[in-house]
Parts: structure tokens; sequence; C-alpha cells
């Protein structure tokens, strides 16, 4: 996850969903299913949830780590946060406690550490669960490009693998890097440092995306506009609404509805879903008529609007939601597992 957080843990598969239009979240990103689980070793594992408990299923729809978690996050770089009681620890695909519980609150591993907490304090651990950076942050966010934001005092600042901060604490606010930037905030404005701390693109934008794939929308007059890594527009298209890019497509809302453009700045899906996500490994859901589906890049439904939530597919299998019950299916549109 990459929101700055104290409090870590998943509250339910279903709440976690994108429900809607694309959220923010905190860093002007789209939402994302954190039950789709990163790679463990090659054989991707996804939570699922029976009688309050959580396990894993792997990508044909059999548990192989039986419902047991009072919380879990997706697996990442071979591990998966999980809870017992009131503490949280780590366990490997065949859900063996690797770290066991013993922190007030733990997150994903990022670049090889994970942030955890004791006594109130962050810090971050290792895959053997030693601490590498002692516990000492209010607020921390993951490792991305080899720095982490934290809060020191009252402001955000980014710190090494050696938990030496090697750009002071000064903005309001502040974001992942990512694309070589990242996204901060000074005075209510938004702007771009780079690694060296220099500020690249000024804080002036009342809200912008990350870099992703060379652009980033940014919020100017009431509009949103892409932006290039020197500051300049990208082009002249503008929108009501816009996201980072993903697989090449910008999802962009003018109006009510919801379509996507490409590095150009023209329509190449146009504007007629209700709801949409950011394509990934091929596909966007969307919603039409209050049911979701999935589209392809040339705007083609793939898997017919019928689910009453739907999210990103992630490593084969993209999580959904219908008639109450809670699900996986696959790119050919089959539910590989169901709750009762």
């Amino acid at each position: 996850m990459t929101y700055l957080f104290r409090r870590l843990s998943i509250v339910g598969l279903g709440l976690a969903i994108a429900s809607g239009c694309p959220s923010l979240l905190a860093q002007g990103q789209p939402a994302s299913s954190p039950q789709s689980s990163q790679s463990a070793q090659g054989n991707p594992l996804f939570q699922i949830r029976q009688n309050d408990k959580l396990g894993f299923i792997n990508r044909s729809g059999q548990i192989v780590v039986s419902p047991q978690y009072d919380d879990s996050h997706a697996f990442s770089e071979g591990l998966a946060v999980a809870q017992l009681g009131e503490k949280y620890g780590y366990v490997n695909p065949q859900g063996q406690w690797v770290i066991k519980p013993q922190f007030e609150l733990a997150e994903d591993f990022s670049e090889g550490l994970a942030a955890a907490m004791i006594n109130d304090q962050l810090g971050y651990i290792n895959a053997s669960g030693q601490w590498v950076i002692k516990p000492q942050f209010f607020l921390v966010g993951p490792f991305s490009e080899g720095m982490a934001r934290v809060l020191i005092g009252k402001k955000y600042g980014f710190i090494n693998r050696q938990g030496k901060v090697v750009i002071p604490a000064q903005y309001n606010l502040a974001h992942d890097f990512s694309n070589g930037l990242a996204k901060v905030q000074r005075n209510g404005r938004v702007g771009f440092i780079n690694k060296a701390g220099q500020s690249v693109i000024a804080p002036q934008f009342y809200e912008a995306t990350p870099f992703r794939e060379g652009l980033a929308a940014v919020e100017t007059n009431q509009k949103w506009r892409y932006i290039q890594p020197n500051g300049q527009f990208a082009h002249v298209a503008q929108f009501d609404r816009a996201w980072a890019f993903s697989e090449g497509l910008g999802l962009v809302r003018i109006g009510l509805k919801y379509g996507f453009v490409n590095k150009a700045g023209k329509i190449v899906i146009a504007p007629k879903f209700d709801r949409a996500g950011s394509f990934s490994e091929g596909k966007a859901w969307v919603t039409v008529a209050s049911k979701q589906g999935y589209i392809n890049k040339a705007g083609a439904f793939v898997i017919s609007p019928r689910f009453d939530e739907a999210s990103n597919f992630k490593q084969g299998l993209a999580f959904v939601k219908t008639g109450g019950r809670e699900g996986y299916v696959n790119p050919s549109g089959q539910i590989v597992w169901q709750s009762p």
C-alpha cells in the first residue's frame, strides 16, 4: 500500500474494493483491491474470508491456507501480514508464521523492509523480523525507489534504508517516489521534488497524481491536465478529472462519464461509463446501469457487466462481489471461488 499509515489493518475484503469512481486515497492514486496478492514466488495467492476469518486460495480457487486469521494483507515479497488476537506478524505461502505475532500494527514488505509498530512507535524490520530502523516515528510510508517518507514533528521528510534523514522534514504532505519524483505539498499547493530534495516542479497545483509512465495528472483552474517531468503540459487537452496512466492509457472523466485517453491526449475509449478503474493486465472494470464488467483496450466488453462490485485484475484474478457474495473471476469471466 502506498499511503501514509498508522491504522494499517484491512477491515474486510468487500469494504476495501474501489466502490464508485476511483478515489485518490491520500495520494491521488486509483484505489486497488488489497486482497489481490502480490506474487508468492511465482504462485500467487488471494485472500478469502469465511466465518469472519481470513485465508488464501490459489489461482484455481483451491484453498491452500485455511481461513484462520483475524486479519491479513495480500502477499508482498513472499510474506503476508496476518493478525491473531491483538498482534500482527507475517506468514509464508504455506500459512506458517515466519515472524511471530508481536506487533501492534504491521505493513507490507516493500524493497525488503516493512513498517511495524511497537510501543506506539513505527520502525522498519527485515524479512527475518529484525529491526533495521528502530521504532521512532508516528507516521511513515513504504520504501519506494530507496526512500520512505516519515513524519518528524509536524512536517514530512524522507529517510534512506539506513534510517538516515536524507531530505529534511519540511513538507505539509509528502508521497512516495515514483518515476524519480515525489509529490509534496507546501502552503496548500502541490509540486514535485527529486531524490536530492530539489524542487523540480514548484508547488502550484491544487492536486496531482504521482508520475506514472512519464506523466502526471494535475488540477489547475478547476480542470485536470497532464504534465511531463519538466513541468510542461504534455498537450492542450483538459478534463473534469484525470488519473495516472496505466498500461498506456489514462482514465479521465468528462462531465459525468468516464473514458480513456492516450499520452497525446486523444480520447481512445469514449466517455460513456458511469464509473471506471484504470487498466490492469489488459482490462479495466467499468460500470453501466449499476453493474460492473470489464473492457479491453478497444473499449469492448470482454466480461459482461453483472457484478455489484469489481476490482483490478492482479496476477490473473479479480475480486468481485455480487448478491452479497465475495468471489474471484478469471480473465474468461468464470468465477473460480465464491463465498457461501
